[in-house]
């Protein structure tokens, strides 16, 4: 139960286990939060570009702006008229000097901080990405099945005009634009190569010829190698691991998954690291845990490899790694970092009492540390939670993830989230609360939710969670659903406290329905129950009996109510 697929089983299990009145301030807010890719002739500066921001709340903004990289330059205009938006905004001008770039892709990061420390949501990010040379690949190579697809994706700054053409004279290959741009004037392309389920295994070429650009660079030639074969086809989760931890902070550990995009069974055989003394790989089935370590390394950002070995028909690049160690310092929030533990949907409004999850970094500087069962401390592992200065319930804390119980007793509407360490408090971050935010929970195995069948089984297809009793659902029983934020309920709980273990227990003040289908057409059963989880905190439960009728196989379910509906999880019905 509080499953979720950002968090493992037993981590979520572990975590399940006065009116704060929101002052004025001000609230940053970027009218974009990308720019580019643009594509620049090698040997040149690019364009200047121009990102808006503008304040949502009250009083002003003092921008202060810094860079990643030293081929950005970043200024921040008087306010004006927006462009992109209508009201007044403040233009941060972008310089691109990129002579001295090589040919590809490069990024940098744009932080746009405010030098009022109280400016809530800031810092904020813009990501610069450039094309040195054209963003349009200079050949194609790629492994493909017989039957798959493949798609290698670039954007341009202008439209093309493409021609694809195979040796062999088959229809394999393809070009193809998705949509027609964006106000910023992107064209997403893709060159698509698709084998059909009858061709042999074996190499096979074709061309792909791009023109009608206004950048020169775009007008080129693309030759297109496509191996088909039926062994295994090895595709990293990663492209390139960037970590970012402060002196003395416990080692982080984060992961490379391989998938399989082609036949037979691929198979993880090692992880290598390269230059890169802070730096261990193990393997665990198809993925690699990459733990760093900062120690006493000085701030500073170090570069490596991890290199993967595999049985697949491919060969897998090293995979770059970046390290950034900084100074220790107080904690910080990422911008829409306050989230429920359902859905971890950045911007989404949330409900009071929900469990919430704060991502960020510095937040705790001991190592993952869970809180004891309710009633619930507000302080755990040295870190506190303030929702518009009110202290509040915590379940665990982690350097870079920590959750709490938004309280009951704050109001709806705008809330400003901060957490206190070592006597230093974090940027401020808001969120939208309402009444009732209603989310299910997930099991961590695709879209299932947490739910149970009568026997405490999981009703999933049977082996389908190993080490997990599963088997499917079927008409006349009886379900748990686990969700939350579903709302008030009376009796009402103080927040941090434990639910009522006896009758009445604690059920919901609007009435609740389940929608086996998740769709028009689904099956409505109003609950057996439907309210607080017994001795837990934040945790609603929702008994339900399983209607005769529904489809075989893998079905969506939502809980509804007259003013909101949750996210759908499957069940497997027999």
């Amino acid at each position: 139960m509080g499953l979720n697929q950002r968090c493992s089983l037993a981590f979520t299990a572990a975590v399940l286990l006065s009116t704060g009145v929101l002052s004025a301030a001000p609230r940053l807010r970027l009218v974009s939060s990308t720019v580019g890719p643009v594509s620049i002739a090698q040997g040149a500066n690019g364009a200047p570009q121009t990102v808006e921001i503008y304040n949502a709340g009250d009083g002003s903004l003092s921008p202060k702006i810094s860079s990643s990289v030293p081929w950005i330059g970043t200024s921040a205009g008087t306010q004006t008229n927006c462009v992109g938006r209508v009201g007044v905004c403040i233009p941060l001008q972008i310089s691109l000097n990129t002579s001295s770039l090589p040919a590809g892709i490069t990024t940098g990061i744009v932080t746009v901080a405010d030098n009022d420390a109280s400016v809530v949501d800031a810092p904020q990010t813009i990501t610069v990405t450039v094309a040195i040379g054209g963003a349009v690949p200079s050949s194609v190579d790629v492994y493909a099945a017989p039957g798959s697809a493949r798609d290698i994706e670039f954007s341009t700054n202008s439209q093309l005009v493409g021609i694809a053409k195979t040796n062999d004279g088959a229809s394999w290959l393809s070009l193809s634009v998705d949509g027609t741009g964006t106000f910023r004037f992107l064209f997403p392309y893709r060159i698509h190569v698709a084998p059909p389920a009858t061709m042999a295994s074996g190499t096979y070429s074709g061309t792909v010829t791009s023109s009608g650009s206004n950048f020169a660079p775009d007008n080129k030639s693309i030759p297109v190698t496509m191996r088909v074969t039926t062994q295994p086809i090895a595709q990293a989760s990663s492209s390139h691991v960037q970590v970012r931890l402060a002196q003395g902070a416990p080692p982080l550990t984060t992961a490379v998954s391989l998938s399989n995009l082609g036949q037979g069974t691929l198979a993880l055989q090692g992880a290598l690291v390269n230059g890169a003394a802070w730096l261990t790989a193990t393997t665990a089935g198809n993925a690699a845990v990459l733990t760093f370590d900062a120690g006493s390394m000085s701030p500073g950002t170090y570069s490596g490899t991890v290199t993967l070995t595999s049985n697949a028909a491919n060969i897998i690049a090293p995979i770059p790694v970046d390290f950034t160690v900084v100074a220790k310092g107080a904690p910080v929030i990422n911008y829409q970092g306050v989230v429920d533990n359902g859905t971890f949907a950045a911007g989404d409004t949330v409900a009071r009492g929900d469990v919430m999850v704060v991502l960020g970094d510095q937040l705790s500087f001991a190592p993952l540390t869970v809180g004891k069962a309710p009633p619930l401390d507000t302080q755990v592992g040295g870190a506190s939670v303030t929702v518009n200065g009110r202290q509040a319930p915590m379940y665990y804390s982690s350097y870079g993830q920590l959750a709490f119980q938004l309280p009951y007793e704050i109001s709806n509407g705008t809330a400003v989230v901060q957490v206190q360490r070592d006597g230093l408090s974090s940027n401020p971050v808001s969120v939208q609360v309402a009444d009732r935010a209603p989310r299910l929970l997930l099991i961590g195995v695709g879209t299932y939710g947490a739910i149970q069948n009568q026997d405490l089984s999981i009703p999933m297809p049977v082996g389908s969670f190993p080490g997990v009793n599963t088997h499917p659902a079927k008409a006349g029983d009886a379900l748990t659903i686990y969700a939350i934020g579903l709302g008030p309920t009376n009796p009402g709980v103080v927040s941090g406290q434990p639910a009522p273990a006896t009758s009445p227990f604690a059920p919901l003040t609007a009435t609740a329905t389940i929608n086996f289908g998740a769709g028009p057409g689904g099956m409505v059963v109003v609950p057996l129950y439907a309210g607080l989880t017994p001795t837990f905190a934040g945790l609603y439960q929702i008994n339900v009996v399983v209607p005769p009728g529904l489809p075989k196989g893998a079905i969506d379910l939502t809980v509804n109510f007259s003013d909101s509906s949750s996210n759908a999880v499957q069940i497997y019905v027999q």
